[in-house]
């Protein structure tokens, strides 16, 4: 797979300080790590595969400050058996953050490193 990564991403802190959802058609799951995060894209990893191209939305919930931002699942991946020490099935969703919107993606990325 190409690397089209526009910045350097960081792993926050883990676990994350706060309630981080991911929205699919309206559907939430419950984000149970993040891989890493910049203000242009985020890796997760969640209950439920992602198609790629399907428009998504990340609530993430804090002390600090609540924020919205949309995106698009760019990929998904089938979180392998001896990764995880999880019941059920986990994938990892790469989601490219709308470059519209950035200011949106700023404070997210700001909330997710406080």
């Amino acid at each position: 797979m190409k690397e089209q990564r526009r910045t350097e991403r960081v792993v926050p802190a883990q676990p994350l300080k706060g309630k981080l959802v991911l929205l699919v058609k309206e559907q939430g799951f419950n984000v149970k790590s993040v891989r890493d995060v910049s203000p242009f894209g985020i890796g997760v990893c969640i209950e439920s595969d992602v198609v790629k191209d399907e428009e998504v939305c990340l609530s993430y919930q804090t002390g600090a400050g609540d924020c919205q931002v949309y995106g698009t699942a760019v990929w998904s991946a089938p979180v392998k058996p001896g990764d995880a020490t999880h019941a059920e099935p986990l994938f990892h969703i790469g989601i490219s953050l709308k470059p519209e919107n950035v200011e949106s993606n700023l404070h997210f990325y700001r909330l997710m490193l406080a």
